[in-house]
């Protein structure tokens, strides 16, 4: 009985975040569907847009979101009553995962990515700064609130149906999956900064020289999001291994002591989330025969294959996780007397 409060805590965050989002989003949503100002979407272009909702007119894209917002008002509403059973928790991940992964785009990536890059980049005059500024868009920000309404949709329901397993499993069996999963997500990563430091060296890499010479401006840009996604699989290694579950001797204060288990864990779902989204876009508009980075990229295979590999990677990082999460919860409880 005393258990049970502590358990309940850490969902009052993602509940708050849902019907905040559900209260705003569902007048909003309503008022883009009768043709209201502010519409994120590009709704007056045709074909396939960077988005799922880009080529739909106002109406439907309004429509989708207005459903959306009500769908996760009554899962908000649930969940306090403490009645969030199976059947609404598997709505919650699919409207969860439909708003943080499918229905975004690469603006994402871009802005929690590309952003510090380029900061870094104008600072060492290797970029405007009016470039920054191009991430910062109503359209752009309001995707980072999808994707925040999304990710606490999934926590809600994965949640709720982890607390209806009531089994812990096998400990052995989710380190085989995170092993195996771990692998996927470290090599794709680096799949990628082969490509993109070859380039910042003048190494055409999967290019040709033409090609090269022809964005030789912005290969910085490429090597430094390049650097981060290598760090990230450094530290993606950490969930196999001993080190992601101690603080290491150099962490002040903190050496000796257990790694909270959903820092690693939660840092690298937040992480793979924006990863998938955007790989997923670049497969649609592949797929669609539209234009995938800079002119002329589509014909050059290492210009646009690594990306196509980006939805391998953000599904590896999220099973590496989640079996980095199940594997340490399970083995507190194998200790539990």
């Amino acid at each position: 009985m005393t258990t049970s409060p502590p358990r309940n805590r850490p969902a009052i965050v993602p509940i708050l975040i849902i019907a905040v989002w559900a209260v705003s989003y569902l007048p909003l949503s309503l008022l883009w569907a009768i043709g209201g100002p502010a519409y994120p979407f590009d709704a007056g272009r045709t074909g396939s847009g960077n988005t799922l909702l880009d080529p739909l007119p106002a109406a439907a894209g309004g429509a989708v979101l207005a459903v959306s917002a009500l769908v996760a008002g009554v899962v908000a509403v649930l969940a306090v009553r403490g009645a969030l059973n199976r059947a609404p928790a598997v709505v919650a991940i699919a409207v969860g995962a439909g708003l943080a992964v499918l229905l975004p785009d690469v603006r994402i990536m871009m802005t929690a990515g590309y952003l510090p890059v380029m900061l870094v980049a104008a600072l060492a005059g290797q970029a405007e700064f009016s470039m920054i500024a191009t991430m910062l868009t109503w359209p752009s920000v309001n995707l980072l609130i999808l994707m925040a309404a999304g990710v606490s949709l999934m926590l809600l329901g994965t949640r709720a149906l982890i607390a209806g397993a009531g089994r812990p499993g096998s400990a052995a069996g989710a380190l085989r999956v995170g092993q195996y999963a771990t692998a996927v997500a470290v090599a794709v990563p680096v799949v990628y900064a082969v490509t993109r430091f070859g380039w910042l060296l003048g190494v055409p890499v999967g290019i040709s020289d033409q090609f090269l010479a022809h964005i030789a401006e912005i290969t910085p840009i490429g090597a430094g999001l390049s650097t981060l996604g290598l760090i990230g699989a450094v530290l993606t290694v950490g969930l196999v291994r001993p080190w992601g579950e101690i603080w290491p001797r150099w962490a002040p204060f903190l050496r000796g002591r257990p790694i909270p288990a959903r820092l690693p864990a939660y840092s690298a779902l937040a992480v793979s989330l924006p990863i998938t989204s955007a790989g997923l876009m670049y497969v649609r508009k592949k797929l669609t025969g539209e234009q995938v980075g800079p002119a002329g990229a589509n014909n050059e295979l290492g210009a646009w294959l690594p990306e196509m590999l980006w939805p391998l990677w953000g599904a590896a990082l999220a099973v590496a996780a989640l079996a980095y999460l199940f594997r340490r919860r399970h083995l507190v409880h194998a200790r539990r007397p």
